[in-house]
């Protein structure tokens, strides 16, 4: 029969191991979370010109505007011209659900920029 003190001290070794292999598995699991937490939201707006024809008006054409989001927009009918207010740059895609992305060098905007865009197409900030 093994001594007590061998015996404790295996205890002790053990748990320990225990303990650290819980707290190990438990950080790893945490950390995707807290990064996603500390994560900013995008912040400003994205701006679209619809050509003149799409809506007629003697104040001019009405600017669409949409919170800069990570959720997938179509641009509406008669959308010609989108403009990128927001902090993180801006993905097209050639069809209305985000599935498909355009091709580089078109697939994005910087902040602070624009560019023709089709009307069949859409877009989200990512």
């Amino acid at each position: 029969m093994p001594s007590p003190s061998r015996t404790s001290t295996a205890i002790t070794a053990a748990t320990a191991l225990a303990a650290l292999t819980a707290a190990l598995l438990t950080s790893a699991a945490a950390a995707p979370a807290n990064a996603r937490e500390r994560a900013a939201a995008p912040e400003g707006k994205i701006v679209v010109f619809v050509t003149e024809g799409a809506q007629v008006s003697w104040a001019g054409t009405e600017l669409e505007e949409y919170p800069a989001s990570a959720d997938c927009r179509s641009l509406p009918p008669g959308a010609h011209v989108i403009s990128n207010h927001s902090d993180a740059r801006l993905l097209f895609f050639t069809d209305p659900y985000c599935a498909f992305p355009v091709p580089p060098p078109f697939n994005f905007i910087s902040p602070g920029h624009g560019a023709h865009v089709a009307p069949t197409g859409s877009f989200r900030i990512g």
